[in-house]
């Protein structure tokens, strides 16, 4: 029973590896012989692909960091804080999280407009800082989390700034970190926020430049689709550890 499963559980892996291996194995093979043309053309003749390629860089990295400055105390104040309408804002969360982008982009849009923002890298900064995603996570890591710790900062200092970055953030930088990995992974992807809510084309993330299918050829999307899984790999082989842990509710004892 065990040797099906996995069996079963390989095969499932094959599956999902294929399209990346294709993919990969179609970057060295552009114009029906294997070669590093595409590279070539991709790294020396396509200049619009670095321009995207740091954009994207760029959002995620500052949007990654910020929303975990965000999240740590938010997730803090629904774990401990006590105060009227904390359940159903909480609640409130998790309705917001589990809504489609699609629903919010119109708010979104209107809002930034108003802001004067709109076609500016603020622009797709600001309201990705503020994802509840994150903070419905961590909060549900922080119920197991040891109060006593806690309790004992608190006879030290007034601080919440310290007791977050002394007494909270240690117990659950596990969690922080797939947090991190996973806020990283959608920033990096995503597409209908650059595509609507900005203009120049200088401000744009790579993500756009996969969806200019008429002025992209095949040769050069090969290994820019290769280039751009780097990223999430690295990270996912550097953090795998704390991914797996920090998805999983610790106990105490």
């Amino acid at each position: 029973m065990k040797q099906l499963l996995r069996f079963l559980l390989l095969l499932l892996a094959a599956v999902f590896f294929l399209p990346t291996l294709a993919t990969i194995l179609l970057s060295f093979y552009p114009d029906g012989q294997v070669g590093f043309s595409g590279y070539d053309e991709l790294f020396f003749d396509c200049f619009r692909f670095y321009t995207m390629f740091w954009n994207s860089v760029l959002y995620a990295y500052v949007i990654t960091a910020l929303q975990l400055v965000v999240i740590l105390p938010a997730a803090f104040a629904f774990s401990f804080a006590r105060f009227k309408g904390k359940e159903a804002l909480f609640f409130f969360y998790i309705i917001l999280m589990m809504m489609p982008l699609q629903v919010m982009i119109l708010p979104n849009y209107i809002g930034l407009r108003d802001m004067g923002i709109l076609n500016t890298r603020a622009g797709i900064i600001l309201p990705m800082i503020f994802s509840p995603f994150g903070v419905v996570v961590l909060r549900q890591y922080m119920k197991s989390m040891d109060g006593s710790v806690i309790e004992a900062m608190r006879l030290e200092t007034n601080s919440m700034v310290r007791i977050l970055l002394h007494a909270v953030a240690p117990q659950v930088k596990v969690c922080l970190y797939a947090v991190g990995l996973f806020v990283f992974a959608e920033c990096w992807n995503m597409l209908e926020q650059p595509m609507l809510l900005l203009q120049d084309e200088n401000l744009k993330t790579l993500t756009v430049f996969f969806s200019d299918t008429k002025n992209v050829s095949d040769q050069v999307l090969y290994p820019a689709s290769v280039v751009f899984m780097i990223p999430i790999l690295l990270l996912y082989l550097f953090f795998h550890r704390e991914l797996e842990r920090g998805l999983t509710l610790h106990e105490t004892n």
